[in-house]
Order: C-alpha cells, then sequence, then structure tokens
C-alpha cells in the first residue's frame, strides 16, 4: 500500500499539474503575447506570442538570451535593456514599459510595446519577470501619417508653414552656434490671381503642385521647402554663401518660367532673398526676405532680389 508521504506526494503532483494546466488556459486568454524570464532564460510563453513571433513552444521554452526574436542588428540594444529594465523594474517596483524591434521567424520585423514586472513568491523569491509583448507597428504608422499630415500642406506635400518656421529657428540657432551662413528666400508666382480667374481654382491648384514638383526638383538635399501661403513659398538654405544662394534661387525662377504650365502657358516667379548676416532672430530674416520679394515685385516681376540694405 502506498504510504502517506506518497500519497502526499502524488496529490501535490496532481495539484501542480492542475494549476500548470489552469495557468496554461488563463496564459491562452492573455491577449497579448506572454514570457517569462529568469536567469535570462525563458520559462514559460504562451499561444499568442508564439503565432506573433512564428516560433513553436518547443523551440522559445528554455532559450538563453540572445533569444531568437532578437534582431541581429538591435543585439546591442537588446543586451542593454536585457540588464536595466530588471535593475528599473526591482528599484521601482513598478512595471516598466518599452518599445524595440523583434524579428519573426520569416525574419520579418515589427515594433514591440514590452511591459515587464516582476513576479515573486510570499517570501520574496524571484519567480520571473512576466512580459507581455504587443505589436504596435501599425499604431506607429499611422501615428507617422498624422504627423504627416499634420506637417505637410495638403494640395503640395511640401512642409507647411508651421514646419517652416519651426526649422526655420532650429537652423538659426545651429548657424549662430556653428558660425555658419543660412540663407531665406521667399517665391512667389506672378499674376496668380489671374490664373484663378481665368482657369478656375482646380487648373490652379495642379499649377501650384507643378510649382512645389519643379522647385523640388532644383531643391537641394537638406534644404526646407514649404508652402506658407496661396501661392507662396518658402525655402531655408543651409550652410550656403550669397553666390550659392543667389545661384540657387536663380535655378528655381527659371525652372518655373522654361516650360509651360499644362493648361495655362509660361508662369514666373518672383524671388526675395536674405542672409543670415547679422539678423537678430529667424523673424528678422524672413521679413528681409519678404523686403526683397516687394522690391522684385515692384521692379518688373520675373526676377531674383537679394536684400541689401533695401
Amino acid at each position: 500500500m502506498p504510504t502517506h508521504d506518497a500519497e502526499a506526494a502524488s496529490e501535490d503532483a496532481r495539484r501542480w499539474r492542475v494549476q500548470s494546466q489552469r495557468d496554461r488556459a488563463i496564459l491562452g486568454a492573455v491577449s497579448a503575447g506572454y514570457v517569462v524570464i529568469r536567469d535570462q532564460h525563458i520559462l514559460e510563453v504562451n499561444d499568442i506570442l508564439c503565432r506573433l513571433l512564428g516560433f513553436t513552444v518547443e523551440e522559445l521554452l528554455g532559450a538563453r538570451a540572445p533569444w531568437p526574436f532578437w534582431p541581429p542588428e538591435g543585439y546591442e540594444i537588446a543586451e542593454r535593456l536585457l540588464q536595466e529594465v530588471p535593475v528599473t523594474v526591482d528599484s521601482t517596483r513598478r512595471p516598466y514599459t518599452f518599445e524595440m524591434p523583434l524579428m519573426r521567424k520569416d525574419g520579418g520585423r515589427f515594433i514591440a510595446e514590452i511591459t515587464t514586472a516582476s513576479a515573486r513568491e510570499p517570501d520574496g523569491q524571484l519567480i520571473g519577470y512576466v512580459c507581455t509583448v504587443s505589436d504596435i507597428t501599425s499604431h506607429r504608422d499611422y501615428e507617422a501619417e498624422l504627423q504627416r499630415l499634420a506637417d505637410q500642406d495638403p494640395l503640395t506635400g511640401l512642409a507647411n508653414r508651421r514646419v517652416f518656421e519651426q526649422r526655420l529657428e532650429q537652423e538659426m540657432a545651429d548657424a549662430v552656434r556653428h558660425d555658419r551662413q543660412l540663407a531665406v528666400a521667399i517665391l512667389d508666382l506672378d499674376h496668380f490671381k489671374c490664373v484663378n480667374d481665368r482657369f478656375g481654382h482646380p487648373t490652379g491648384d495642379r499649377a501650384l503642385q507643378e510649382t512645389a514638383r519643379r522647385l523640388g526638383l532644383v531643391q537641394r538635399k537638406g534644404d526646407t521647402l514649404a508652402r506658407v501661403g496661396g501661392e507662396e513659398f518658402a525655402w531655408i538654405l543651409s550652410d550656403v554663401h550669397s553666390h550659392g544662394a543667389w545661384a540657387a534661387v536663380e535655378r528655381a525662377r527659371q525652372a518655373i518660367s522654361e516650360a509651360p504650365f499644362d493648361d495655362i502657358g509660361t508662369l514666373t516667379i518672383s524671388i526675395g532673398v536674405s542672409l543670415r548676416g547679422d539678423v537678430r532672430g529667424p523673424a528678422e530674416i524672413y521679413e528681409r526676405a519678404d523686403r526683397a520679394l516687394y522690391r522684385a515685385k515692384h521692379e518688373g516681376r520675373n526676377r531674383s532680389i537679394l536684400w541689401r540694405n533695401l
């Protein structure tokens, strides 16, 4: 007959199996991927994590870091987090959430949001670090699209006035800090009201889009080109002196006038340019470029004017 100790051990084993099955059922109902880690070993995962990563339970259980879902290009970040996160969780006694790229078995990457907390026995002994894992790539893509829409002029796809003003402030600060030159150009299509009046606003809108396209072709890499008004554009030319700025805006002016626009014919553009020089801030350099533009309009249009104490 089984002894009392044997019966107790058998009952403990049965309870452990029941509890393990119950825990697995609970883990299977969790809506996010779930992994338990201790001593850099994976102790437990749920089916959702396996489906998310494309690995089987057997391929993940017992795996030691670096884990197969770490992308090779992210090893340094992952290893740093592996060291930092437990310290943060244990010191704050609160879950810690962070984001990092993970890799599926087929090599595909996604952005994961990971929340880590420590699980402990009643006596304080560590059971493991419990991590929930969610794929937030689509959420990040949606946020990026919202940001893009907030930053872009909806008609031309160029930066809008708000972004232009932010960039100008940043560029001016950098130019002053590093003692670099900077130019701002304001470009305005000539007689554009007549285009809208004669051909209609849809044709005028297409002309603005074509203007943006042509200006984009002559824009220098790293510069900021924006639509800041109806038919008015603004251009920040970084690290440029007067001759370089003049040559750039002349290319832009010629790009507009050298070929006719569909349904309209030839259009021209007037441009005012200001260099950083002794200006005291973004507002002043923009104002000087605007005054130079006014002079270009006043002197007959289809020309570029550099502000020189006008």
